[in-house]
């Protein structure tokens, strides 16, 4: 099983031009996190930096995003629920993301839906997962008239500093609707404090 899980981690990283190190955007991510919530502060090169408060509704698990650029403030909420499946090391997801502000006006607010599935597998102190997913968007001026948008592919590893801090790198790199044309290929480095 374990070499399948890096076999599989290994053809996605072939699979895109990560090996390139062209990379359109670089973050850090800074994650304090207790049993029920967390709050992440997230730096991105570009110099937009990002605040997320997440907590558990009930089995759903719902973020609340700032987003700030200069002087544009963006805001997003996000209701997401993944589970591992009972055997193996296969995982799917699906989340719901609504984004408005300063860079949206009353008719380009959009609703994105993104349905995923991944691998991940605790190699000791190391987990390195591999994931694909789709989203279909819509705009408020027609909520529910939803059209294929993109794809993705990401990957990386988790490796348990200590019990209390994890470390994370991932590289997701954005496709058309058919998986194909790479895009963005954005990198991000976090470390969660677990409280």
């Amino acid at each position: 099983m374990k070499k399948t899980l890096i076999t599989v981690a290994l053809a996605a990283m072939l699979g895109t031009s990560a090996l390139a190190g062209d990379f359109d955007n670089t973050a850090i991510k800074m994650t304090a996190k207790t049993d029920d919530y967390s709050i992440s502060v997230k730096d991105k090169k570009t110099g937009a930096t990002e605040f997320h408060l997440r907590g558990d509704v009930g089995p759903i698990d719902t973020t609340v995003k700032w987003m700030r650029d200069g002087d544009v403030d963006n805001y997003a909420l996000k209701a997401e629920k993944k589970n591992k499946l009972a055997t193996g090391p296969l995982y799917v997801g699906a989340h719901a993301e609504f984004k408005f502000g300063d860079s949206y006006n009353t008719d380009t607010r959009t609703m994105d839906l993104e349905p995923y599935i991944g691998v991940e597998h605790a190699m000791g102190k190391v987990t390195p997962f591999a994931e694909v997913g789709y989203t279909w968007q819509s705009t408020t001026d027609n909520v529910v008239d939803f059209d294929r948008n993109s794809s993705y592919i990401e990957f990386g590893a988790k490796y348990a500093l200590s019990e209390k801090v994890d470390m994370k790198l991932k590289i997701k790199e954005k496709r058309d609707v058919d998986f194909n044309n790479p895009g963005d290929m954005n990198a991000q480095l976090g470390l969660t404090f677990k409280f």
